[in-house]
């Protein structure tokens, strides 16, 4: 019973420009931390094959000290094969790391724009797969039928856009894979992953990312586990999802209507941390929402990761000032004047308009009234 681990999109090397220098290196070392934490399980499910769904790393420059980890970790289990497809941020190009680093036998890399085979016949899988040589991949790989042994376990790996038949990044559709007779399509590209999928006799899978790299990569993140048995023509096939994240991203909205301070937004914010389960591994960015009073002053540029028991926290005051109306339109004063000036704004159905109009007549205010702009 063939045992196979399917990841993909890791982008090793990125920059995560996001933080300040101290952080962005804590991330890109905890990013090197999750693959080989992935080679771990792997080593300890004694997984036969690991699909590397391209992506590995983030562009086609790799450093020395990623290599080498690459190289360690993949030497260190020689009874696993590593079969990685380049991908649009790893092509293999003459400059990359796949063209120019020796790596141990049992890595096998796709180098070639078209489908090819790898055969591991003493576990009975048959592996199918293809390289990006360039930033895009913008045809089929599977226009022409492949024959295929149907007595193999048939997997095929792809970096590809199933969403989207205009995409430039190997656009396929779902039929594609039950009509060449795979029995899994081990797919990356797509880093939010997804749910265990079935077409004809097919399985199909994004692994999405093992690592968030940015509040577009929201949640747990992880790979594929997958226990193979073919039999007598007759497949099985169990899948588990191992978590591999050392951090997670995470978005909130947080309601503070009514409230006025700091201290009210943080006691909200930790609310809310507790109710999701979130803590030291998450990275937060949380919207404060709700109708407030024209004073109320929650200094969101100054709530931190530790008020809020988190790694790392971004607050946005969206909050909207609960105003008299009927005092307003009425006032003779230059605040009077600057209500009447914004109220078809104001009212108006285009929610974007309206928010607008609503904190700048909650700034002029502050600012008439002498209070500190924020």
């Amino acid at each position: 019973m063939p045992k196979i681990l399917h990841i993909g999109d890791i982008h090793l090397d990125s920059p995560f420009s996001l933080f300040d220098v101290e952080k962005s290196q804590a991330r890109r070392n905890e990013l090197r931390g999750t693959f080989t934490s992935i080679m771990m399980y792997a080593k300890m499910k004694e997984a036969d094959v690991v699909i590397i769904a391209g992506d590995l790393f983030d562009s086609e420059f790799v450093t020395k000290e990623t290599v080498n980890l690459l190289i360690s970790q993949f030497s260190g289990n020689p009874a696993c094969r590593f079969v990685i497809t380049p991908g649009n941020h790893d092509p293999a190009t003459a400059k990359s790391a796949y063209l120019k680093t020796k790596f141990p036998e049992n890595v096998y890399i796709f180098k070639s724009e078209n489908v090819e085979k790898l055969s591991f016949d003493d576990i009975g899988v048959d592996i199918y797969g293809f390289a990006y040589v360039e930033e895009k991949y913008e045809q089929n790989p599977l226009e022409r039928k492949l024959e295929i042994d149907p007595n193999k376990i048939n997997i095929f790996a792809a970096h590809a856009d199933i969403t989207n038949r205009k995409s430039v990044y190997c656009p396929m559709k779902e039929w594609d894979f039950a009509v060449n007779g795979f029995n899994y399509v081990a797919l990356g590209h797509i880093h939010a992953g997804g749910e265990i999928e079935k077409i004809g006799e097919t399985y199909y899978a994004y692994c999405g990312c093992p690592e968030g790299r940015s509040f577009d990569e929201c949640g747990v993140k992880g790979g594929i586990f997958i226990n193979a048995e073919k039999k007598d023509g007759a497949l099985k096939m169990d899948f588990e999802h191992p978590r591999f994240c050392k951090k997670r991203y995470e978005k909130t909205d947080v309601d503070v209507s009514g409230m006025n301070t700091r201290e009210d937004a943080v006691l909200q914010i930790k609310k809310a941390v507790t109710e999701h389960g979130w803590g030291k591994d998450t990275l937060l960015r949380a919207k404060l929402c709700g109708v407030v009073s024209p004073e109320a002053s929650f200094e969101a540029e100054k709530i931190e990761a530790a008020d809020a028991g988190v790694f790392y926290i971004e607050v946005e005051d969206s909050t909207l000032p609960l105003l008299d109306y009927d005092e307003l339109k009425s006032d003779i004063t230059i605040k009077g004047a600057l209500f009447r000036e914004l109220l078809l704004k104001l009212e108006s159905r285009d929610e974007h308009e309206c928010k607008l109009a609503s904190l700048a007549l909650k700034y002029a205010l502050a600012a008439l009234s002498g209070d500190e702009i924020k």
